[in-house]
């Protein structure tokens, strides 16, 4: 996750940015938005990908 105030790259679950040393808010709803995406379109990626793989 990027922080928005120092632009550092810090991992998701602190309270706080180790950089900077301001609290770190929820992620954003759009970030959440993207990550439910990406994973439902994975998923359908990869049972695609298994139908072809298998079925002949």
């Amino acid at each position: 996750m990027i922080r928005e105030f120092c632009e550092n790259e810090i991992p998701i679950g602190p309270s706080v940015c180790p950089a900077c040393g301001k609290p770190q808010g929820a992620p954003r709803q759009s970030d959440r938005t993207l990550r439910f995406v990406l994973i439902v379109v994975a998923v359908f990626g990869i049972a695609i990908a298994e139908h072809h793989l298998f079925s002949h």
